[in-house]
């Protein structure tokens, strides 16, 4: 099945509720009746709203009497450990064994990292729920509950939890408000909108705690962090074509004793540059080399830009990841003096 938020409503901003589609949900609910052991997975170097989303429908799972485990092929961010339930993260799956699965906030199926262990994973023959708000989605599960104007996962997880009269926690809000707080920078990105605004206050009404968000994830910054940070700054410039640009190398995060999560954050403090088509960090990792992409102008699309490079995202904020290694260019010139 392939499900979204219907166009008509895609600009609606002033509407009360997120509208999901009514025939994916009813049969979502139907599978999820039957289910006992439910599997929720996220996508590899989890970020807030993959693990926000996770341990939400966790939380409510739970309370139902079902048997959830929630797993990432790697392990979530030290930032992460103040919200509830995140102990339980599995690192790796094992086994496809499960009445139901949960797969948040990944666009394509190799994000997920199982992609080639477990393709039946995605052929749509397991009851499969994909849950997701990137542009560049595939629509892979056999259930899709996927809305690109949603601004994080975490909105869609609670819209659904709403629509199906599942619990809604203290622990379920916190891990909610979490994702969402995160993927708009605290309420300042430019996909802050009405219904986040509306969706961010009902999950404080239910009890989320905005304080820890806060505290711990943009008011907690290590040593490490902050001298990896420095390497970042140290080596951005602007192109010609005003691209600001920065690159981390392996040896970066080797003297700064960083881990790759501690980057969370860096590249929308790169893209305050004024003047500025968009920014790019360039990051070496193993034989691996992503970028990530971020503008504030309405009139580039770095998804477009991504996607050359075989990734994607949004439109405004996205990523890939490329075979290979950074190499330093050093270029000199002669200027005659007269």
């Amino acid at each position: 099945m392939k499900a979204a938020l219907s166009k008509k409503n895609h600009k609606n901003l002033n509407q009360k509720n997120m509208l999901l589609d009514k025939n994916e949900l009813q049969s979502i609910s139907r599978a999820l009746k039957k289910a006992d052991r439910i599997l929720i997975i996220s996508h590899k170097s989890p970020d807030g709203d993959t693990v926000g989303s996770a341990l939400g429908l966790y939380h409510s799972f739970k309370a139902i009497g079902k048997i959830p485990t929630v797993a990432c092929i790697d392990p979530t961010p030290p930032e992460f450990a103040f919200m509830p339930g995140v102990e339980n993260y599995q690192q790796g799956v094992d086994h496809l064994n499960y009445d139901m699965i949960f797969i948040v906030d990944c666009g394509a199926t190799h994000l997920t990292g199982l992609n080639e262990k477990f393709p039946e994973l995605f052929d749509k023959s397991l009851e499969v729920v994909n849950i997701d708000h990137h542009p560049t989605n595939t629509f892979f599960g056999k259930y899709n509950l996927v809305v690109e104007t949603a601004a994080a996962a975490t909105m869609i997880v609670y819209q659904m939890l709403v629509d199906l009269n599942l619990p809604l926690n203290r622990q379920s809000a916190t891990c909610l408000l979490t994702g969402l707080y995160t993927d708009t920078g605290s309420f300042m990105h430019s996909n802050t909108d009405p219904i986040a605004m509306r969706i961010g206050a009902r999950l404080l009404a239910k009890g989320a705690d905005l304080r820890s968000i806060s505290k711990e994830i943009f008011n907690t910054t290590t040593i490490s962090t902050m001298r990896l940070w420095g390497r970042v700054l140290k080596n951005t410039y602007q192109t010609p074509d005003e691209v600001t640009m920065s690159v981390v190398s392996k040896k970066d995060f080797e003297e700064t004793g960083a881990s790759y999560s501690q980057m969370t954050g860096v590249v929308d403090y790169v893209n305050s540059v004024p003047n500025s088509k968009y920014s790019v960090i360039l990051t070496e990792r193993d034989d691996i080399v992503k970028g990530s992409l971020r503008t504030l102008n309405d009139d580039v699309d770095v998804s477009a830009i991504a996607s050359q490079y075989g990734g994607g995202g949004h439109v405004k904020a996205s990523g890939f990841a490329v075979k290979g290694r950074l190499e330093k260019e050093v270029r000199w010139k002669v200027v005659e003096e007269r």
